[in-house]
């Protein structure tokens, strides 16, 4: 998938999800990422057992540096008048933050944190400063509401790269929830 493709489906939004639902669905990240890595040894966390992809605390590495991208986004589209959101280059990061050597537990209580810190202020807002925009430096014009559904999307889209590594290594997954993900497929 090209990086257009990609970033029309993570941005994407049919308007079937109220605000609660979107908020919802944002928090339930939290228990989706704990879920996801539940269980797995410290070997199994930094194996690579399909090549040329992360490992797993590579990737919830990965996921904790982007919250704090998403979580600045919203809440700055939030407080602010049209803020300009700069882009990042995610393979810079794993190539000069070592996430093989980062902590799982740290990474977790970041993600959890930010997620938490967001929802709560998302809750706040009424239903008009869901159309609140923001300029991305390389996306343009951003709604609130399509930087709540990429953070979610983004999350979702890495789930399943875990649940992978996870097979590969035959490691036993647990379901956290039996919630509609927010996938940006259309249901048609």
């Amino acid at each position: 998938m090209q990086q257009s493709e990609y970033m029309a489906k993570m941005q994407g939004d049919d308007g079937s999800l109220g605000s609660a639902e979107l908020v919802a669905a944002y928090e339930q990240g939290i228990a989706d990422l704990r879920s996801a890595v539940a269980g797995m040894s410290s070997e199994q966390l930094l194996a690579r057992p399909v090549p040329g992809k992360w490992s797993t605390v590579e990737c919830v590495g990965h996921l904790a540096d982007t919250e704090i991208f998403f979580t600045d986004r919203i809440v700055r589209t939030v407080a602010m008048d049209r803020p300009l959101l700069m882009s990042a280059d995610e393979q810079q990061y794993l190539e000069r933050l070592d996430y093989q050597s980062f902590d799982l537990d740290e990474q977790l209580a970041l993600f959890t944190a930010l997620r938490r810190h967001a929802a709560r202020i998302l809750r706040a807002q009424p239903p008009e400063a869901w159309q609140r925009t923001a300029v991305h430096s390389v996306w343009g014009l951003l709604t609130l509401r399509q930087l709540v559904l990429q953070s979610i999307r983004h999350l979702h889209h890495h789930l399943p790269f875990i649940a992978e590594k996870r097979a590969a290594l035959g490691a036993v997954s647990v379901d956290s929830s039996n919630t509609k993900l927010v996938t940006g497929e259309s249901s048609s």
